[in-house]
């Protein structure tokens, strides 16, 4: 799937190229960490490609945290213990919304999103730190990744690209 994406990517037209990475920032677990090096990697401006992925990105985790909660508010509480909850809910009880949030990239923003939701905390709040985690992500791995490609142009043996 992800080869298949990848090469509609390459081989499309400008317009349909950012469409692809916006596309690939709404897919959990690729997010923006995924779209932003595709972009760079195609030689688009740093820019439009971080805006695009952080767009796509939080709509994905909006829509999600909208779906959570509605969810939340009609199913009845059953206190299910299992293992993955309770160590779920000693991550947050530890870390937190924002910690939660921050983790994004390791754990994947929809997941950190839910274990929010999980424990009790507001839509709202974990929507705020989820729109900060991933804007402060994203123009991080921006930066990191247009200097990392940038230095294929001198060290031209480290590009497995060309």
């Amino acid at each position: 799937m992800l080869q298949d994406l990848m090469k509609f990517i390459i081989e499309a037209d400008t317009i349909y190229q950012y469409i692809g990475v916006f596309i690939v920032s709404l897919i959990p677990f690729f997010e923006s960490y995924v779209a932003i090096p595709i972009g760079i990697v195609l030689n688009f401006p740093v820019i439009p490609v971080v805006l695009l992925s952080i767009a796509g990105n939080l709509l994905s985790v909006y829509v999600f945290i909208w779906l959570v909660d509605k969810l939340r508010r009609t199913k009845k509480s059953t206190k299910n213990e299992g293992s993955r909850r309770k160590r779920a809910l000693r991550f947050f009880q530890r870390y937190g919304v924002p910690g939660v949030s921050f983790a994004g990239p390791i754990i994947c923003f929809h997941v950190g999103a839910a274990i929010a939701l999980g424990a009790g905390t507001s839509r709202q709040y974990v929507t705020l730190w989820q729109t900060i985690a991933i804007v402060v992500w994203s123009v991080a791995l921006g930066i990191a990744f247009a200097f990392g490609v940038n230095l294929f142009d001198y060290f031209p043996s480290l590009n497995v690209f060309s």
